[in-house]
């Protein structure tokens, strides 16, 4: 306890401040305190929730580049299916797949003329490169895109995850309401 006179505060053996207030009243009214100042704050705009940072909704699509697939099956995303993603080890849920290019790895060989040209690779044909276009639904926000609660940006590690498969890539392009053959790159077409 602290010596009254000189206005210090202490607390009673009946848990009362001063003996007077009791210690969970005084605690009960500074919470109630601090929830209204908060209300105060969110109403006079000093303070923005996640709910007013939404600026609008459209529908996405975005190229997921999977890199050095090892398979004997380079058919296994299909046009039209719906696959499974975990972004930062958080299941997203399912989305559609618009396209997918294959491309069997490459690898820099000399040619007969002293120059150089990219062939199949010998040492690696279960190898392949796939970019897989993806149609989602997110919000809007000043930071991005927002699906499902996760940010949608370029150069995101993604995981997709089918029946028989689950393969990591990496987020390479992102489109609102584009036409569906024209997200891949060139190299991939």
């Amino acid at each position: 306890m602290l010596n009254n006179k000189k206005g210090w505060i202490y607390i009673d053996a009946f848990g009362r401040l001063n003996g007077r207030w009791n210690v969970l009243d005084a605690f009960g009214v500074g919470f109630a305190a601090v929830l209204v100042l908060g209300v105060m704050l969110v109403q006079s705009g000093l303070y923005r929730t996640s709910g007013q940072m939404i600026k609008g909704e459209t529908d996405l699509e975005y190229t997921v580049y999977l890199r050095n697939i090892k398979t004997s099956q380079p058919n296994l995303i299909k046009e039209g299916n719906k696959i499974s993603l975990s972004i930062r080890n958080q299941p997203r849920g399912d989305v559609s797949v618009v396209s997918v290019r294959v491309a069997p790895r490459k690898k820099i060989a000399p040619n007969a003329l002293g120059g150089f040209q990219l062939i199949d690779d010998p040492e690696d044909p279960n190898g392949f490169d796939m970019w897989v276009r993806l149609k989602d639904h997110a919000q809007i926000t000043g930071d991005g895109y927002v699906a499902n609660g996760i940010k949608i940006k370029v150069g995101l590690p993604i995981e997709v995850e089918g029946f028989d498969f689950r393969v990591t890539g990496v987020i390479f392009d992102i489109a609102a309401n584009t036409d569906t053959n024209s997200g891949l790159p060139a190299a991939a077409k």
